[in-house]
């Protein structure tokens, strides 16, 4: 049995699961009930939902903090997370208490007023997990429901703990690490069942989401992603290469209650060689629209049949409603890897547009959503190809912010080219499955883009020093836009011109997300910080020089304040 242990405080049970009384504070914690999520993106108050509401807009509705003031920010309090792991996380609040997933390390709870910890629960991992995940100990964040948050661990187990002072509730193994079964993601409660899914497409995983019950963590139901013989869509897989599929769904679902679906993006099928797999190879590189009660899928949508570049779906799918031909619809937004914002009716799967939010050089989206690629742009056996964007993405995981009152979208893009081949491979199990090989050649940059999902179109963009490639974005009804870059900053910018209002350097690159929310009145904003993740790991040459030189790892928690 793993053993785990909670800390409270300063101190340390050494050898022991069992929680010490939490300190005395001045806030307690508040049921997370179905309401109150079903409601949370008109609360300013609170951060209940890793994207702050279902369907993951990252919006704040909150405006004390706004174009006029926000040069008065500051640092509130700068504490350490005692790690050296890239935090990927977006910090969650519950009446005044934070809970950070610091990496796959800890679960960490603060009084936000005082910076005072809580408690802590240390995760307990084998020795070697890291050698079957892509990107190190990444964890972005939790799930709040009851008095209860739940988490997920790289080495692929689902635990409940209590909200009050840390203790383990109970603790469920969902899949073989070994076999590259990873979750990185942060689970969302829909309806009291926790919907995950696992990471671990590279490892020629089948891709798997699964809904657990709350109060047991006992399976609800499960979905495949990569159709098994007799399925649906296996006869897209030839070589029989559906039996290590990929397709993962690693990244937080969106929900809408009305519809009772869950939007999925999938990833990428493996191997990278896409001669080894021949046909569309659904549902890899989806959005995949499935039953909140049952798991069963309603509708998808395939973006890249067939996928040669690594270009996952895997990106959040938010729901809206924008104009098309005059009226209005009701629709899902992905920031694809590829490079294009594509506009999906979300009872349907229907496509309805799509359009390049950053330079592309490998051809089209036509009219019916179909790809048109340049015949020197795609890779394969003896072919190798350089392409804009790369693997990284147009877009990569760093989640976007919509502005729902306005539809402006906010993006954390990047601009990277790479030149990939393909190569025969063979399915080792706890082994990459990739099949490619290459390099990206130049220093990647960045652009901070603001999209009108209305238009159709680019409104304005920043160009940044390095690739936004996973800070993610949040926009409030103050006006702001924030976003965290690989050199530490967090920036505050003008939603209407991009002009940047305000920044501050932490003390690690930001691949994490900034949060808002309000205490006794009182409005603050906070990110964590702490370099690592994919792209020091892959991207060579793409990483600049400077960050190189500037940019060392250390996981903090930065909370702010309004100045006099």
């Amino acid at each position: 049995m793993k053993i785990a242990k909670t800390i409270v405080g300063m101190f340390a049970m050494a050898t022991a699961a069992t929680a010490l009384s939490a300190p005395v504070s001045a806030v307690e914690w508040k049921s997370v009930t179905e309401e109150r999520l079903l409601n949370a993106a008109k609360d300013g108050n609170d951060w209940l939902i890793y994207g702050r509401d279902y369907g993951a807009s990252r919006y704040s509705p909150l405006d004390q903090i706004n174009t006029g003031n926000v040069a008065k920010l500051k640092p509130l309090y700068t504490i350490s997370l005692g790690s050296l792991e890239g935090q990927a996380v977006t910090p969650q609040v519950n009446n005044g208490i934070m809970i950070v997933a610091v990496s796959s390390e800890y679960i960490d709870a603060f009084e936000v007023k005082t910076g005072e910890r809580l408690w802590r629960y240390e995760i307990k991992m084998p020795a070697d997990v890291t050698q079957f995940a892509c990107c190190g100990k990444l964890a972005k964040g939790v799930a709040l429901w009851e008095d209860k948050v739940f988490a997920l661990t790289l080495d692929a187990r689902a635990i409940a703990l209590n909200a009050k002072d840390g203790s383990l509730v109970w603790e469920k193994t969902l899949e073989d690490y070994k076999a590259g079964y990873t979750f990185t993601m942060a689970p969302v409660v829909v309806k009291g069942k926790i919907l995950a899914g696992f990471a671990g497409g590279e490892f020629g995983v089948i891709g798997q989401i699964v809904a657990l019950d709350s109060k047991s963590g006992n399976e609800v139901w499960k979905a495949s992603t990569i159709p098994q013989p007799g399925e649906e869509g296996y006869d897209t897989w030839g070589k029989d290469s559906a039996k290590y599929g990929g397709g993962a769904a690693w990244l937080t679902t969106t929900f809408d209650p009305d519809l009772n679906l869950t939007y999925w993006g999938t990833g990428n099928p493996a191997p990278w060689n896409s001669e080894m797999r021949p046909g569309d190879n659904l549902f890899s590189n989806s959005v995949i629209a499935l039953d909140a009660d049952s798991g069963k899928r309603k509708w998808y949508f395939q973006h890249i049949p067939n996928d040669a570049w690594d270009w996952d779906s895997m990106n959040e799918n938010i729901p809206t409603e924008v104009d098309v031909d005059g009226k209005k619809a009701k629709v899902i937004l992905n920031a694809h890897k590829n490079g294009f914002m594509y506009t999906i009716d979300r009872t349907t799967g229907k496509f309805i547009r799509a359009n390049s939010f950053v330079h592309t050089d490998w051809g089209t989206v036509t009219k019916d959503g179909k790809l048109d690629v340049k015949p020197d742009k795609r890779p394969g056996v003896g072919k190798p190809a350089t392409f804009c964007p790369s693997y990284f993405g147009g877009k990569d995981w760093a989640h976007m912010a919509l502005n729902p009152k306005t539809n402006m979208v906010y993006i954390p893009a990047e601009e990277i080219c790479v030149k990939l081949h393909h190569e025969e491979t063979q399915y080792k199990k706890g082994t990459m499955y990739l099949g490619a090989g290459g390099e990206i050649e130049k220093p990647g940059t960045g652009k901070f883009v603001a999209f009108d999902a209305n238009a159709n179109k680019v409104v304005w963009t920043v160009e940044t020093p390095s690739p936004l490639q996973s800070g993610s974005a949040l926009a409030t009804a103050g006006g702001l836009a924030f976003v965290g870059d690989l050199e530490g900053y967090l920036k505050a910018y003008d939603q209407k011109t991009g002009k940047v209002l305000w920044s501050h350097r932490t003390p690690s690159g930001i691949i994490g997300g900034p949060v808002t929310f309000a205490v006794d009145g009182k409005q603050y904003v906070a990110t964590p910080s702490g370099y690592g993740g994919a792209f020091p790991l892959w991207a060579g040459k793409g990483v600049p020089e400077h960050l190189k030189r500037n940019i060392v790892k250390g996981a903090t928690l930065t909370v702010y304040e309004l100045g006099e």
